[in-house]
């Protein structure tokens, strides 16, 4: 299993987004106000694609700024296993229902781009161990340690880990994947930042630094379902 393992003292700022969902001018945004550097470790955690309009700009971007010298890892979230299973196993019906469409839209029949991608997905790590903090873009299953765990609850997961008092590890677990429709980032418990601000529905993508405990906000113009507190218009 592919689980990344770094020492969050290499590095001045430690960066986690999540659940992009093909918002490439969200993400933009949010680089801006981060101010990366090659000092800095960017962690993005899972679903870059589907459901937002430029998923193919997204990887695009991402590999960009990776051959500038920036620090950027992407975890494997559900939508790439989404894409994965649909363009390799033929399962397109799951993958259209939660936003599949919009992906394919984007990239345009440019297979070419659309191949060289779905290489860099399918080498995407499980999770980044960073020590203190474990990220992983659903979860943990709470009844097994790290070491037992395995790629489809780490990348699945929701109520099962959310729920359980206990984890059976002492690191702090930053996930995405279950939205949170106020566009916040919450810390669920000791053990759980919740970072999934819910982007295709509040408009909001969220970024904690973990050293600092700072979080940026930043949105799309739409906002056309929930109103939220760091947006409202004056």
């Amino acid at each position: 299993m592919n689980i990344v393992k770094l020492d969050m003292e290499d590095y001045d700022k430690v960066w986690i987004i999540s659940d992009i969902h093909g918002y490439h001018n969200v993400f933009l945004k949010l680089l801006d106000k981060i101010k990366l550097t090659e000092k800095d470790l960017l962690i993005i955690n899972g679903d870059s694609c589907d459901r937002g309009p430029s998923s193919l700009k997204m990887y695009d971007t991402i590999e960009e700024l990776v051959k500038s010298g920036l620090n950027i890892i992407h975890t494997f979230g559900n939508h790439e296993d989404l894409m994965v299973n649909a363009i390799e196993k033929g399962e397109l019906f799951a993958w259209y229902r939660n936003g599949g469409r919009q992906t394919v839209d984007s990239y345009k029949k440019k297979y070419d781009i659309l191949n060289k991608h779905l290489k860099y997905i399918k080498n995407m790590p499980i999770a980044v161990d960073l020590g203190k903090y474990f990220v992983v873009h659903g979860g943990i299953n709470p009844e097994k340690s790290i070491e037992d765990q395995i790629p489809y609850e780490m990348t699945w997961i929701r109520g099962d880990f959310i729920d359980h008092p206990l984890l059976k590890t002492d690191k702090i677990v930053v996930y995405g994947h279950t939205p949170n429709l106020d566009g916040k980032i919450h810390f669920v418990s000791d053990q759980k930042i919740s970072i999934d601000c819910g982007s295709y529905d509040t408009g909001v993508v969220g970024a904690i630094e973990l050293k600092s405990m700072e979080i940026i906000y930043e949105s799309t113009d739409r906002l056309n379902i929930y109103l939220n507190q760091h947006f409202k218009k004056r």
